[in-house]
């Protein structure tokens, strides 16, 4: 049986990243700067191993430091948002599931996607959208981690 292959890519193509390995973790976040960069309500994130990570396309990545712990890596050709680092867990790359290929540009299967673990940074949640019913943990309060009644 072979490995899920995990390939993400720029809106244009100019930037892409592949890992053979697992995901670490898979999360829906919330907070106010995830929202900004998605335009979106939330954002969606998988922890892929960085030892295991392959960029190709450097050179069309510019990035933004939004904390002082916090790298973006976005495409300077079509503005895509390809990946993050945070300082304080160097093992983890962090990609936007949106940025994830579909099976048949080489992505992996829907089986093998992991389940999210969880709402990450709800009290800092956009005003008008109601969270959905999906059973999953929600996560809050200053650091975004501290659990939250349903």
């Amino acid at each position: 049986m072979n490995k899920p292959r995990w390939r993400a890519a720029c809106y244009c193509g100019a930037a892409s990243l592949l890992c053979s390995a697992a995901p670490r973790g898979f999360m829906h976040c919330h907070c106010g700067q995830c929202r900004r960069l998605s335009g979106a309500a939330f954002s969606s994130w998988l922890s892929l191993p960085a030892e295991d990570v392959q960029i190709a396309g450097q050179a069309a990545l510019r990035e933004y430091r939004p904390t002082a712990n916090g790298q973006r890596f976005f495409c300077a050709q079509c503005g895509s948002h390809l990946y993050t680092v945070d300082a304080r867990l160097p093992e983890i790359i962090g990609v936007p599931a949106g940025a994830v290929l579909a099976t048949e540009a080489g992505g992996p299967a829907i089986e093998d996607w992991p389940t999210a673990s969880g709402h990450y940074f709800c009290s800092d949640g956009a005003p008008w959208v109601a969270f959905a019913s999906d059973g999953l943990p929600r996560f809050g309060g200053p650091e975004g981690m501290t659990a939250l009644d349903a």
